[in-house]
């Protein structure tokens, strides 16, 4: 009964690439090298039977089976690159067994607990992450030992994400084989909702083994618009035989990328200098006496004033590019005197421009007085 319960339990728990409709179901797992995954989760699965049956005397009598499962979930993955993960969970589970035989004048209850764990290590290769079906290959090994090896495809058709899989299961401790398929949909109700369902079948190469098939259906919530993290909601629908089990379970879940603070931070940087080198550009200032002029000065003089920055303004965009892209500190620092000295070249421009104006401005105005001028 043990073993029974142990299979069906572990027919709760998808196989690793299914347990891949993750957070964000149109979202599949990150493919960078430090890009990691995690899950927690508490499930719940209740169970019971009940029976008519005739005791020694021939009496009649009543057997009530109940079996009440609450079990713990950890799971996580890590990908090495764009082909190569590696995925591993851990459940521990306790299990409560009551049996009440009713009698005409008596009753008997029996209770008892029991404890166990299971859990798998899995390596997964992609050899196309970006082809259309996505196709994938992983190997697992499981406690209690067993081997999973296991073929599966991916297609991507916004809002939904579609999955399949195929996968040989060996177990040495139940000494069954066993060949499971399994499908899956993904769709995204919004930013915030989506839900998945997942079906797996798996039946026994003996014929005096009995199949199982489960389902499964998952609503999660996104506690972030980044994806990054999600509450997930799921029931699931277990058959073996004539034993049909219903679990519930809550699931937390996230994922990330190992080096987002040192990214974030030299992103920062970038932007405070692209800031300072907006705050100092050349395009900013003007000449005062430039409003005094008549239409015939300001036309004069707009030739000059545009063709003026455009040199300064394309070495400030060049030198912008290069502090960005610099990191080293000293480059850093000679790029930083470079801007000022190119800033100081500017101003010297500028009050060139400034005297030739006013220079401009005298013939404008001698020209008037000798015109007023009597002849």
């Amino acid at each position: 009964m043990k073993k029974l319960i142990l299979s069906l339990i572990i027919s709760l728990f998808p196989i690793p690439v299914l347990a891949q409709v993750p957070i964000d179901p149109l979202r599949l797992p990150d493919s960078e090298a430090g890009s990691y995954i995690y899950t927690f989760g508490i499930g719940y699965s209740p169970s019971g039977i009940e029976r008519d049956f005739v005791d020694f005397f021939g009496d009649p009598a009543r057997l009530t089976l109940t079996e009440n499962s609450l079990n713990l979930s950890f799971s996580g993955g890590y990908s090495f690159n764009k082909n190569l993960s590696i995925y591993a969970n851990v459940i521990p589970s306790l299990f409560v067994r009551e049996e009440k035989q009713q009698f005409i004048n008596e009753s008997i209850t029996t209770r008892r607990s029991e404890t166990d764990i299971t859990g798998s290590l899995a390596l997964e290769y992609r050899f196309a992450p970006q082809a259309v079906l996505d196709p994938r290959l992983s190997v697992a090994v499981s406690y209690p030992l067993g081997i999973n090896v296991q073929t599966s495809a991916t297609l991507l058709k916004d809002p939904v994400v579609l999955l399949g899989s195929l996968g040989y299961n060996k177990s040495f401790e139940l000494e069954e084989d066993s060949i499971a398929f399994g499908i899956g949909a993904g769709f995204i109700a919004n930013e915030y909702i989506n839900f998945s369902a997942t079906a797996s079948h798996s039946f026994p190469l003996e014929t005096a083994s009995l199949s199982t098939t489960s389902l499964s259906f998952r609503t999660g919530y996104n506690l972030d618009q980044k994806g990054g993290s999600e509450l997930g909601f799921k029931t699931t629908l277990s058959v073996r035989g004539e034993d049909t089990r219903v679990g519930f379970s809550v699931e937390y879940g996230g994922r990330g990328r190992i080096g987002n603070i040192v990214n974030d931070s030299d992103n920062n940087i970038n932007n405070n200098q692209n800031n300072q080198t907006e705050n100092t550009s050349p395009n900013t200032p003007s000449s005062p006496n430039t409003n005094t002029l008549n239409t015939n000065t300001q036309n004069s003089e707009s030739q000059p004033q545009q063709q003026l920055p455009t040199k300064p303004s394309e070495n400030n965009s060049n030198l912008a590019q290069s502090s960005i892209n610099s990191t080293n500190n000293q480059n850093l620092e000679k790029s930083v005197q470079e801007l000022y000295l190119r800033l100081e070249e500017k101003d010297r421009q500028i009050q060139e421009l400034q005297q030739k104006i006013n220079n401009l401005e005298k013939k404008v105005e001698l020209k008037h007085e000798l015109t007023l001028a009597p002849f």
